[in-house]
């Protein structure tokens, strides 16, 4: 497996596991978990914890059935979601430390009342 792109996708949120069947999933287009696993290597007990964690998050798709068919969403689909979390992490992380930042200057200005009466 290509290890600097392993590396990039952990560097953007994504555990070793994920990524390894991410890039495998490209690799074989469809694939049952049990291909999947030996694509991969990914330890068998965990591919389907692996798997499940990446169909909720919508990075990979299930076509049910038995064996159930895995595939990944395209990258440009998953660059885009990934910066929409992104963005979307960091607008909250900006309220909270501006709201944070306020409540200090209120607490600070109170203090300087209360020392002024």
């Amino acid at each position: 497996m290509r290890t600097e792109l392993i590396d990039k996708l952990k560097k953007l949120g994504f555990t070793e596991n994920e990524a390894k069947v991410y890039v495998g999933l490209l690799s074989l287009n469809e694939a049952t978990a049990r291909e999947i696993h030996e694509f991969t290597h990914v330890p068998r007990p965990k591919i389907y914890s692996v798997l499940e964690r990446m169909v909720k998050k919508g990075y990979v798709e299930v076509i049910e059935g038995t064996p159930a068919i895995f595939r990944s969403i395209d990258p440009e689909q998953l660059t885009e979601k990934l910066k929409n979390e992104f963005l979307l992490s960091l607008n909250e992380t900006l309220k909270e430390l501006n709201f944070t930042e306020n409540r200090k200057k209120e607490l600070n200005f109170h203090r300087k009342s209360e020392k002024g009466s």
